[in-house]
């Protein structure tokens, strides 16, 4: 598998096996059209037609039908950032505070046989600021580190997703914060290239939803609005 800088990017670039098959449909078009040797053209013409109906048929068929038995195992390029704006006492302005983490885990059936649960530690979150991070290990969540996302309804996928065109939705996830649970509604891009699957959610939350209160100290005072975004990486069997 080939490993992105940012995961982002490709959910944008078209799939390789459209691609592949823009170039075959080319081949065909010049032959029909007369481009090459034309005594030749009437014998390749059958050839290319069965080669392009093969590519266009069969294995669009074999993609839906592996991709939705097959589980996706996420995979350690994936990264889940928190972004909650504050204010620190020694600045006299207040900024974003981004933290991030690459301690993720879970596997996906497209199936809908199972409920999808991704885990993320948050012990493992780093900022630009070591404090801030120590904060968040001691403070926020001493007891249980390991936050989860569940998601038990996955909609209606369309059959075209499976064999590579991008899929918009919005999902009600059920994220566990320190034993609390809260149902939030989150924006998914979704795409499969070949047999990885990039995921990119979006969600906000205050801490209320949690049960808990924005941190604040002699040092910081936090918002109450948390941005969050989980960018998945996840390999077929992985």
């Amino acid at each position: 598998m080939i490993v992105p800088a940012r995961i982002s990017e490709l959910i944008s670039r078209p799939p390789r096996g459209l691609t592949l098959l823009a170039v075959s449909v080319a081949a065909t078009a010049a032959v029909a059209c007369g481009g090459g040797d034309e005594t030749n053209a009437p014998a390749q013409q059958p050839a290319l037609t069965q080669a392009l109906e093969a590519t266009a048929t069969s294995q669009p068929i074999q993609a839906l039908e592996d991709g939705k038995r097959d589980p996706f195992v996420v995979s350690d390029v994936s990264e889940a950032t928190f972004t909650v704006n504050e204010k620190l006492a020694r600045l006299p302005a207040p900024s974003d505070a981004v933290l991030r983490t690459s301690a993720i885990t879970g596997s996906i059936k497209l199936d809908r046989s199972e409920p999808v649960v991704i885990s993320i530690d948050l012990h493992q979150l780093r900022s630009d600021q070591s404090r801030r991070d120590q904060y968040v290990r001691q403070r926020l969540f001493p007891n249980q580190p390991m936050s989860t996302i569940m998601f038990t309804d996955l909609g209606d996928i369309p059959d075209s997703f499976f064999v590579g065109e991008e899929f918009h939705t919005n999902l009600i996830g059920t994220v566990n914060v320190d034993g609390v649970d809260a149902d939030l509604e989150f924006q998914i891009v979704s795409r499969l290239d070949g047999d990885t699957l990039f995921i990119l959610a979006r969600t906000d939350f205050v801490w209320a939803d949690f049960g808990m209160t924005a941190p604040v100290s002699r040092l910081f005072t936090v918002r109450d609005e948390v941005h969050v975004e989980v960018l998945l990486a996840a390999t077929r069997g992985g």
